[in-house]
């Protein structure tokens, strides 16, 4: 079963998704009960640095619930669905789950686990990163070329309600303001989301948090034979084996490489990566 596209899936991989779901909840329905002991996993970080495949990869557990981005979690206050619902309903629906591992992917709930983290069994979060130009690259091509001017409008105007400002450090803000004022393009804008998003992993302090993993896309897609079984180690949970692993492509890596960006966003984005390649992860290549 390929991950889905933009463009979406054929008839015949919706049908083998569908397989696959029966599958699972059969399995589940004989081996579990209704709020059997499980571990949450949190997969977040930046939007387009491979949360998704690596989400996808997990799904094809047999013993795995998955929750993708709009799902029964998502607040439906929330115009876009992506936000999650209160803490204790969402700790409902995940405890009330057959499965021992509960995969989700809050990516706009990144700069603020706590609350979830206090009220679900057993979490784990995964911290996803790739390289800030594929990233600039993939967002510009899947949202649209104006998508990182949108992205920087409520880090820039201080908007607390909004996902995109909250709980980033203000020496952060500062800097995005600054290189701001000296003009950007599409391809500065959507690196400096990339820099604001990943600032977050060190002013939360995850890389002092032994829950936490960093995981990079050019890892997984490079060796998941290496990845997948360490993340299932990380876990604590034997690893179901290399047909989870079908989908894993890297023909992605590098296509953003040749990105033009101005040299101060060039340096804040390369010195944030610089410090991310130092700190400890599930395997590298």
């Amino acid at each position: 079963m390929r991950l889905a596209s933009k463009g979406g899936i054929s008839f015949r991989e919706a049908q083998a998704f569908r397989l696959l779901r029966l599958r699972k909840r059969v399995r589940q329905f004989l081996k579990y009960r209704p709020g059997c002991p499980k571990t949450v996993l949190l997969i977040v970080g930046c939007q387009r640095s491979g949360t998704t495949m690596l989400h996808h990869v997990l799904r094809k557990d047999l013993d795995t619930v998955t929750f993708d981005e709009v799902s029964p979690l998502s607040d439906p206050r929330d115009p876009q669905r992506l936000r999650w619902k209160e803490p204790g309903e969402v700790a409902r629906i995940i405890t009330a789950c057959r499965a021992p591992l509960v995969v989700t992917k809050p990516l706009v709930e990144s700069q603020d686990l706590g609350p979830w983290r206090q009220v679900l069994p057993d979490v784990r979060v995964v911290w996803m990163f790739r390289h800030f130009r594929d990233v600039a690259r993939s967002n510009l091509a899947f949202f649209g070329r104006d998508n990182g001017f949108r992205d920087l409008e409520p880090i820039l105007a201080g908007d607390g309600s909004d996902w995109r400002y909250q709980n980033l450090d203000t020496d952060i803000v500062a800097t995005i303001r600054e290189l701001h004022a000296d003009g950007l393009t599409p391809e500065d804008a959507a690196a400096l989301f990339w820099y604001a998003r990943n600032s977050l992993y060190f002013s939360n302090r995850m890389d002092r948090d032994h829950d936490v993993a960093l995981c990079r896309y050019e890892d997984l897609t490079g060796c998941p034979r290496m990845v997948v079984p360490s993340l299932y180690n990380w876990l604590e949970r034997p690893f179901p084996g290399p047909s989870l692993l079908g989908d894993v492509v890297g023909k992605y890596v590098g296509q953003g490489r040749a990105l033009a960006l101005s040299s101060g966003v060039e340096t804040v984005c390369a010195d944030l990566e610089q410090r991310l390649l130092r700190e400890p992860r599930l395997a590298s290549c």
